[in-house]
């Protein structure tokens, strides 16, 4: 769930997993070593290109890492400058993004926390209850993987970015409470990175109008 659709997307996608994993998510550093900041320039302009799924890759591996980046705000104002509807909407995608990033995080995170911790001699991730919870966070997620990739294909159709914003909102609600949750009495606290994730999704959970207003939107 990385949004590289290209083997030069899926190398600047490891190279970002690979620094931020350092535990430097500085934004002046990711960006000097990456050179990622030229990204939304146009070629003609001394940039890396406008391609937006170069920039959901970025914002997808800033959110696996939970670097809370303005990296979104970034992108649009090198690609668009002002304010404008199309900057309204990319921002809505690469902020979708993200947030699918995060909960890819969450998902492996709490799946890992499940096959760790025991009860009754066995690991909790036997127990059909969780199981079956952790099917419906991963069916959230790969829904909201889908619905931005298409956004991403097509972002002049607002009903595709719309999708796109409200399915990666249900799978932040899902995901997000669902590591929480599954996690215990652990889940906000400051020994485990959830908690943080589980803050930056509901961050972004209530930029770019909300689900509610793409909705909304989509209904005038």
């Amino acid at each position: 769930m990385t949004f590289a659709s290209s083997d030069e997307q899926r190398q600047l996608a490891d190279m970002l997993d690979a620094h931020l994993a350092r535990g430097d998510a500085h934004w002046a550093r990711a960006v000097e070593e990456s050179g990622v900041g030229s990204l939304g320039i146009a070629e003609d302009a001394g940039g890396l290109g406008t391609d937006l799924r170069d920039g959901a890759v970025v914002a997808a591996a800033f959110g696996r890492a939970n670097a809370g980046l303005d990296w979104a705000e970034h992108w649009a104002r090198n690609r668009y400058g002002a304010t404008n509807e199309a900057a309204r909407d990319a921002l809505a995608i690469l902020h979708s993004a993200e947030m699918v990033g995060l909960c890819t995080t969450l998902l492996a995170d709490t799946a890992a926390f499940l096959k760790e911790r025991r009860q009754f001699g066995v690991a909790i991730a036997s127990f059909q209850a969780l199981r079956h919870r952790m099917a419906d966070m991963a069916m959230a997620l790969a829904l909201a993987d889908a619905a931005v990739g298409a956004a991403i294909d097509t972002p002049d159709d607002a009903r595709a970015v719309a999708a796109a914003r409200v399915l990666a909102e249900e799978a932040a609600r899902i995901v997000g409470e669902g590591a929480v949750q599954l996690h215990g009495a652990m889940g906000l606290t400051a020994e485990l990175r959830v908690g943080g994730y589980f803050r930056r999704l509901r961050v972004l959970m209530q930029g770019d109008g909300t689900a509610r207003g793409m909705l909304r939107r989509m209904a005038v």
